[in-house]
């Protein structure tokens, strides 16, 4: 394969998933949404160009979630549990896997980003033909995709995950390396209370506006 795709995801079970939604919404809500998310994420990512991106590899966690997982998404999908102490880790790794596999370019997303554009992940299969890492910020400080290339373990080394400083960090660490990389256009996080209303208005102003790249499961959950 030349491209691989991997969709980073979580078992999504009340109290262990979106759980800065909550007050607002329910553990068992949040869960629910959280589902959501992960299909519409994964659904849009098939309609990437299948003559540049060969797989779609949802990469789980905790180890044993698979059969949930495949009961969620159905189609047919490469499973990969995640491994590793912290974020940075468990990203090594699934590079690592997928690099050993025979990918030329890897791109990993997140389950925090339901309205992403198809084209921001499109466009980063692009760049890596040319540049051996891009990478797409979100406001919040992270990021919401990054790609390689190739294996370059260093990039995520010494990060402070789960942070605002994600993103600076880790471009300070690439260009500690020498390495050349691409930065896509930014786009949120549905993490808190705020967020989960600016997704409202979002969906609903993209629904009013007839787009047709919308997050349906998303969508009718929150009756939008």
């Amino acid at each position: 394969m030349s491209a691989c795709l991997v969709v980073f995801v979580k078992d999504p079970i009340p109290g262990r998933v979106k759980t800065r939604l909550t007050p607002r919404i329910t553990p068992d809500e949040a869960a629910k949404l959280y589902k959501a998310f992960t299909i519409d994420i994964i659904s849009n990512a098939r309609k990437l160009k299948r003559n540049s991106v060969n797989n779609v590899t949802v990469a789980y966690t905790p180890i044993g979630a698979e059969k949930a997982f495949r009961k969620l998404v159905k189609q047919p999908t490469n499973f990969l549990p995640q491994k590793g102490k912290n974020l940075g880790e468990r990203m090594k790794n699934a590079f690592k896997q997928s690099f050993a596999e025979g990918a030329k370019r890897v791109v990993i997303i997140g389950t925090d980003s339901p309205t992403l554009p198809v084209s921001y992940i499109q466009k980063a299969f692009d760049i890596l033909k040319k540049i051996p890492i891009v990478i797409g910020p979100t406001f919040d400080g992270g990021y919401y995709l990054i790609g390689l290339s190739g294996l370059n373990d260093d990039i995520f080394d010494g990060i402070g995950w789960s942070t605002s400083r994600v993103f600076d960090q880790t471009l300070t660490r690439i260009k500690s390396l020498n390495t050349q990389v691409y930065v896509l256009p930014p786009w949120y996080d549905v993490d808190t209370s705020e967020d989960l209303e600016f997704l409202r208005t979002h969906l609903l102003a993209m629904r009013m506006s007839g787009v047709e790249e919308v997050p349906e499961r998303t969508m009718q959950l929150l009756k939008i």
